[in-house]
């Protein structure tokens, strides 16, 4: 006995559904034990303090695309290799979580998030979608070989820098790696203040602001490029008028709450000179 048209197709329909489940069912299997590993990562470091904003953020840029997203949905084209895609992901995914390795476990979240995307809904869910998926690249922590040694690096480089601002206020002033020397005080230049923080700070901000605020791809990569030398501006100023401070009024201009809150004014100072930079580009 030959189906009818409409049995096919019911039949296509529902094979398409119970692989479009299994496909959800392995991604949400495989990323909250990766998220749940993340958190640890992001509770004890002082550089990804913010990556609990980054799944908020994401599920946010969703949000505004809701009805492109379920315009997609509604018109979804699933591909036969969809769901080959999501297990190639999962198990980039698991060994990333097997071996520990928190870059790899989290570069599995995306990518595991548009194979399902692609497997669920086709090519047009996944363009839907690829903003919100990308955006989780700033949750994923950078591996300690990059890490330690462009913190060195950027201290050197905001040291030097600071000491250039530092003369010019007629305070004498001489660096040796990256420690400051002024009268009766010797001030260190720490990671915090080493600038890298800033950058991974308002990188997200920046794609956010680049998305929304600014046209053109030239112009929204202009903006994006203007990050690191923002970031690096503004921990100059943070070194440079806390070495001041101090050389005047004395060391506890360098530690306590007060000095803490320096950083919260180098955060919002780079804010507020990226949303000029984008007014500017516009």
């Amino acid at each position: 006995m030959i189906g009818t048209s409409d049995q096919v197709e019911g039949s296509r329909w529902r094979s398409e559904s119970w692989l479009r489940g299994v496909c959800l069912v392995m991604a949400i299997t495989s990323i909250v034990p990766a998220l749940l590993a993340l958190s640890y990562l992001w509770s004890n470091s002082d550089l990804m303090g913010y990556g609990y904003l980054i799944p908020a953020s994401a599920l946010g840029l969703a949000w505004l695309r809701r009805d492109e997203v379920t315009r997609a949905l509604r018109e979804a084209e699933p591909p036969r290799a969809g769901a080959a895609w999501v297990l190639g992901a999962a198990l980039v995914e698991s060994v990333g979580l097997l071996a520990d390795v928190g870059s790899l476990a989290g570069l599995g979240i995306p990518l595991l998030l548009g194979a399902t995307a692609y497997a669920v809904g086709g090519a047009r869910l996944a363009r839907a979608l690829t903003l919100p998926i990308g955006f989780l690249v700033f949750m994923i922590p950078p591996p300690s070989f990059l890490v330690d040694p462009l913190l060195e690096h950027l201290k050197s480089l905001v040291t030097l820098a600071s000491v250039g601002v530092i003369r010019l206020t007629g305070v004498s002033v001489a660096a040796q790696g990256n420690r400051i020397f002024i009268p009766g005080h010797e001030l260190f230049v720490a990671n915090a203040c080493a600038g890298l923080n800033s950058i991974v700070t308002l990188l997200p901000l920046g794609v956010v602001v680049a998305t929304f605020l600014v046209n053109g791809a030239w112009r929204r990569a202009a903006l994006l490029a203007s990050v690191v030398p923002l970031a690096m501006f503004g921990n100059i100023v943070r070194v440079s008028l806390t070495a001041v401070l101090v050389s005047r009024f004395g060391a506890e201009w360098a530690v306590g709450s007060l000095h803490e809150s320096f950083g919260a004014a180098t955060f919002a100072l780079g804010t507020v000179a990226l949303l000029g930079v984008a007014r500017v580009l516009k």
